[in-house]
């Protein structure tokens, strides 16, 4: 769509994803936060290899950004269990410690997001609604984000993950929006599809490494699409 086409829409409402839209994993950082968990392991005498860590950890993920893990407590609890550790409160202490020091400079803002953030607020309610896993609120907290935003709607917190309808429908609905009066921007195809099932307008952020992932139609085309988050001021 053209600049002209969007200036045509009454939009009152941006929504916006989290991960690799506004922030991105450093791979490096994240080996180091998995390293640290290994070494507070290995202080209680616990011997697990880096490889059986990062498998547990990727196979909760999905399950906690479902909300089917409700603090950051029962993470850790389930961890240790996958791991055939007993629980013990000091170690879950001591893990969720690592965890906090390490996850701040694991996720990394895009250039500009703030002054992105901040442009649009000027203009438009905006609304996070994001995939993400248990403890991510306070993630976005100390990036700095919260502020920027009306509501922020997490997976977890609502239990559905986007393209679910239901977490569209929450955001909109704190917004007081209707779904005309919204766009949505993402990286990924397939958030725009669920965002297009409820009415919303798409907007496609081509800087992640997962445009295709899950979606359910490569040929999807968005109303408008840009290669970073900071150009869509240009359009908006």
């Amino acid at each position: 769509m053209s600049v002209e086409g969007l200036e045509r829409l009454t939009l009152r409402g941006v929504l916006i994803d989290f991960g690799s839209t506004l922030a991105y994993l450093d791979e490096a950082e994240n080996r180091r936060y998995e390293t640290a968990l290994v070494s507070t392991l290995n202080k209680y005498e616990y011997r697990r290899r880096l490889e059986d860590l990062d498998s547990v950890l990727a196979g909760i993920y999905m399950s906690s950004t479902k909300g089917e893990l409700k603090n950051v407590q029962e993470f850790w609890s389930v961890v240790l269990n996958k791991l055939r550790i007993p629980e013990n409160p000091k170690l879950v202490e001591d893990l969720e410690n690592v965890r906090i020091c390490h996850v701040v400079v694991m996720w990394k803002l895009y250039d500009r997001v703030p002054s992105t953030l901040l442009s649009l607020q000027k203009k438009y309610k905006l609304a996070l609604v994001s995939n993400c896993a248990v403890g991510t609120e306070k993630l976005i907290d100390a990036l700095g984000l919260s502020d920027f935003f009306g509501c922020i709607i997490l997976s977890y917190q609502v239990g559905v993950r986007k393209p679910g309808k239901r977490i569209y429908l929450e955001a909109l609905k704190c917004l007081r929006l209707q779904a005309q009066e919204c766009v949505f921007v993402a990286d990924e195809i397939s958030d725009l599809e669920g965002a297009k099932n409820v009415g919303l307008k798409t907007m496609l952020v081509r800087q992640g490494p997962d445009t295709f992932k899950e979606a359910k139609d490569i040929n999807f085309k968005p109303d408008f699409e840009c290669n970073y988050i900071a150009d869509v001021t240009d359009f908006l």
